[in-house]
């Protein structure tokens, strides 16, 4: 269900469903979606959109002043994502295949990309061409370590990255 389905078909307001849009913050977790069509196009604070069953991330909002949570999805790419979070992004739990392009999607997180128990097996680099990552998650330990000690160093960065993987019998994961 998209949430404009949602508030369409009760005829309902946000604050008459399972939706908390108080203080900045956006929360339609654990409300069966498959869709954000509908959300804001902009939220302040945090925005949660997790523990449902998201398969495109199309209709989020384009900045999120706080964190961005979408994990315990069925994403196949992070399409449709934010282009700026102002905090921490969460796509943990998700069935990410790749972060293919996802620097193309994502340009700014103020924080941590956290993408924990996921399938990834290609595509990492673009990570280290989003401006502001603290740090990066993953659950190929050796990858993540590589990537984190290039944080913040743009394309110079992603090179010196991208020849480590490779180096370590990493091919797959040394693409954008």
């Amino acid at each position: 269900m998209k949430l404009k389905e949602l508030f369409e078909s009760t005829g309902r307001s946000v604050a008459n469903l399972k939706i908390d849009y108080k203080g900045g913050d956006f929360n339609c977790s654990f409300n069966r979606l498959t869709s954000l069509e509908g959300a804001p196009s902009h939220v302040g604070g945090h925005f949660y959109c997790n523990d449902n069953e998201l398969t495109s991330l199309e209709g989020a909002p384009s900045h999120v002043g706080g964190n961005f949570n979408c994990s315990y999805s069925e994403l196949p790419s992070l399409e449709g994502a934010p282009s700026h979070v102002g905090g921490n992004f969460n796509c943990s739990y998700s069935e990410l295949p790749s972060l293919k392009d996802v620097h193309k999607h994502i340009a700014e997180i103020k924080g941590v990309l956290c993408a924990i128990e996921n399938p990834i097996s290609s595509h990492v680099l673009g990570l280290l061409l989003i401006k502001g990552v603290t740090k990066v998650r993953l659950d190929n330990g050796q990858v993540e370590e590589i990537l984190n000690r290039h944080l913040g160093k743009g394309r110079a960065g992603m090179l010196m990255a991208q020849e480590e993987l490779i180096e370590a019998g990493l091919e797959e994961f040394a693409q954008l």
